[in-house]
């Protein structure tokens, strides 16, 4: 008699939970008439789903099932001197040596991976991605995102904007994505990157452009010419080269730098790479040159030269012999036009007449004791600035890790070197002395040691004679700057 009584008791009990249950919603009087576990949640029914967010779904599903199958995972390696220095020279390798004996680092060669992103942007196998992604491989591979690899090619890359092209033949027509207008983006639309994160293949991340035209952002450590989209669609080590697109599925943008926080990210505005992709299809940048050192006007700057708002490029100095020179600008102008096209900051000029193309006569607007007036210039070429196809550059000689190529002539005239003299920085490996001495690409090196140097053979054969830990001093010219650098073999 206890034991039924104890189980009508319980049987009771669980009739009071169910009828709780239901009281509070977590399941029909129908669902709890059925056998099976007790279910404590209620399925959803997509007939209540709110038909915008169902095909605010839908589109975006099928955006990433459009798109992704033309980015690209991009592997590279390359030879890396692991070397020491110090204030000792070579008693450093006896160090090493002592404490590691035969398996000493001191001077070892090993192999450096990377990975980075891309995508392809036609059928023939044309991959767009960062020149720091690619810059220092000797070995390209893409992989696709169905396992697929294939070797690649540096085509073209321009280190000031921070890309570069690359070709992979793949013997088949492959997918690939259209490039829109990043001129059309606003502040607040909803953007999707994608790319390889932290090794991650093919990871999709969405957003919104937070901002446009931010400057001043160095990916790699190196500043760059770009008027960044900034969005907290989540870019990742990694990303860099992977594409930023907007909602209908077209490229506005290279993923390319993170800031030192979270959830803010940059890439290069895609029309920047449309400028530039005919030149870098011939392997190679020729950027157009004004001859003028400019900042941006503050507001203090323009109430000064009674100029009505703080906008244009002030120009801080011309260069003798310039296109600037030449058309009769002069110091305190300010340019508040370039060839019909409004200018808001000297970044906005620099990019305007660096590509414009060399030997293009435009007219600028400025503004010149109190008034507007306008200067006709023919637009010449920009001194150091060709960069050539990795591994392409004409009668280039690499010793120590400098890539040295002959000056052309005029470019020599622009810089004020009128002997003719001189080598061409084309390269660098930024792993050795040279680099993180301060050398940079597009420095004509005029002395090594006390020796005046004729040519990139001559400049060649100087370095190559220095033994390791000997101090080498270069005098190089900069713009129209000149300099010493010296460094430890």
């Amino acid at each position: 008699m206890r034991a039924l009584k104890r189980s009508f008791h319980l049987l009771g009990s669980a009739a009071l939970v169910a009828a709780a249950f239901v009281a509070i919603g977590y399941l029909s009087a129908g669902e709890g008439a059925q056998a099976g576990p007790t279910r404590i949640w209620k399925d959803a029914n997509p007939a209540d789903r709110p038909a915008v967010a169902f095909q605010f779904n839908d589109v975006m599903s099928k955006l990433v099932e459009g798109t992704l199958p033309a980015v690209v995972s991009i592997a590279t390696s390359s030879d890396v001197s692991l070397r020491r220095f110090g204030p000792q020279g070579d008693r450093m390798e006896d160090f090493f040596d002592f404490f590691f004996g035969p398996q000493s680092p001191y001077g070892e060669h090993f192999r450096q991976q990377g990975v980075g992103s891309g995508f392809i942007i036609n059928a023939e196998g044309h991959v767009l991605t960062n020149n720091h992604v690619v810059e220092r491989a000797d070995e390209i591979a893409v992989q696709m995102g169905d396992g697929e690899e294939y070797p690649a090619k540096v085509i073209g890359r321009d280190p000031a904007t921070d890309v570069a092209l690359l070709k992979i033949e793949a013997g088949k027509p492959l997918p690939f994505l259209r490039l829109g207008d990043s001129d059309e983006l606003k502040i607040g639309q909803m953007v999707v990157a994608m790319g390889n994160p932290l090794g991650l293949s093919h990871t999709v991340t969405m957003g919104i452009v937070s901002q446009k035209g931010r400057k001043d952002i160095n990916p790699s450590g190196r500043k760059i010419i770009a008027n960044f989209i900034q969005t907290d669609a989540s870019i990742n080590p990694g990303n860099s080269g992977g594409p930023l697109l907007n909602i209908y599925g077209e490229v506005v943008g290279i993923n390319t730098a993170i800031a030192q926080g979270q959830g803010i990210g940059f890439a290069i505005p895609v029309n920047m790479a449309k400028t530039l992709l005919p030149q870098l299809l011939l392997g190679k940048v020729e950027r157009s040159w004004i001859g003028i050192r400019i900042q941006d006007v503050t507001k203090e700057l323009a109430d000064s030269l009674n100029l009505p708002s703080p906008h244009g490029a002030l120009i801080a100095a011309v260069v003798d012999g310039s296109p600037a020179d030449k058309a009769g600008l002069k110091p305190e102008d300010v340019i508040l036009e370039f060839d019909g096209k409004e200018i808001k900051s000297g970044n906005d000029l620099t990019w305007l007449a660096s590509t414009a193309g060399i030997d293009k006569a435009v007219v600028l607007t400025v503004w010149r004791d109190g008034a507007r007036k306008t200067f006709p210039l023919v637009l010449g070429r920009m001194p150091g600035e060709t960069v050539a196809a990795q591994g392409e550059m004409q009668g280039g000689k690499a010793v120590i890790g400098i890539t040295l190529v002959d000056p052309d002539k005029d470019m020599l005239k622009q810089l004020g070197i009128t002997d003719g003299k001189g080598a061409l920085v084309g390269d660098l490996d930024p792993n050795l002395p040279a680099a993180r001495a301060g050398l940079k690409p597009g420095d004509v090196i005029r002395k090594i040691n006390s020796a005046l140097v004729r040519d990139a053979d001559h400049a060649a054969k100087l370095l190559g004679g220095f033994k390791k830990g000997q101090t080498v001093r270069l005098f190089v010219n900069r713009e129209q700057m000149a300099l010493f650098i010296a460094f430890r073999v």
